[in-house]
């Protein structure tokens, strides 16, 4: 008697298969996304105390409580280090994907799930520096970078996490656009992109200021609370998102 063996065809592996590993692949260097945000985040909200405090100083009669002293300025430090790094990572780490056959699709949902951690991570220590500075009535002074009292009418702790998780998320798309726009288009054509951006926000600027319209964008932005601006971030990140993708396609990693 004879047996027959049969040998059934061998499945195709999904290229979202490597999707952890593009993942990680953004995480190789713990520094660049991990360790050094957040150094530059404690460092520039200790900085901006410091500032706060000098000023304070030299207020010999203000009364902490009902002149409170802000400083959000600060918190921009960790944001604009990150969208120079998500730059970085388009020029560096794209190439070396393409090396490893990582689909630009694949390395490209990766990427932005490295930058949702990142930015989720940013905004649950603007949230933890928000409680510490409440708690303690702004360091006792009534001194604050996260969480001055007016947020409170805005969103609160929540509000501010939200806010600035989605700020982080649009700034890393935001230069992982311009680097990903070097890679696809010629250098001229680069320049002209940059020149017309400019361009265009003069224009705006130019248009709603002959026409007057400087109240009603302010009034706009009373009405809006942290999350509703976090909404309409969000949605600018994801058409950004798209054209990054777009892009990608068909980039050059030469």
């Amino acid at each position: 008697m004879t047996t027959t063996t049969t040998h059934s065809p061998q499945t195709k592996r999904s290229s979202f298969a490597r999707l952890p590993a593009a993942f990680r692949l953004q995480f190789a260097v713990p520094w660049t996304f991990i360790w050094l945000p957040m150094a530059i985040f404690v460092i520039a909200w200790g900085l901006g105390v410091g500032i706060m405090a000098l000023i304070d100083s030299q207020m010999t009669e203000r009364i902490p409580a009902e002149e409170p002293i802000n400083a959000t300025g600060s918190a921009q430090a960790v944001i604009w280090y990150l969208a120079f790094m998500a730059a970085y990572t388009a020029s560096h780490t794209f190439p070396f994907s393409v090396a490893l056959s990582y689909s630009r699709r694949v390395y490209l949902i990766g990427t932005y799930l490295t930058f949702a951690t990142v930015a989720v991570g940013y905004g649950l220590f603007a949230m933890l520096f928000y409680w510490i500075e409440r708690v303690t009535d702004g360091l006792g002074r009534h001194m604050y970078i996260f969480g001055a009292p007016f947020v409170d009418d805005v969103g609160g702790m929540l509000g501010v996490g939200a806010f600035g998780a989605v700020m982080v998320l649009f700034f890393m798309c935001f230069g992982f656009f311009w680097a990903i726009l070097y890679r696809r288009v010629s250098i001229p054509i680069l320049w002209t992109v940059i020149i017309g951006v400019i361009a265009l926000i003069l224009g705006v600027v130019a248009l709603v200021t002959i026409n007057e319209w400087w109240p009603n964008v302010g009034l706009w932005f009373v009405d809006q609370t942290a999350f509703t601006l976090a909404g309409w971030g969000f949605l600018a990140t994801v058409l950004l998102g798209g054209l990054n993708y777009w892009l990608i396609r068909k980039a050059t990693v030469s």
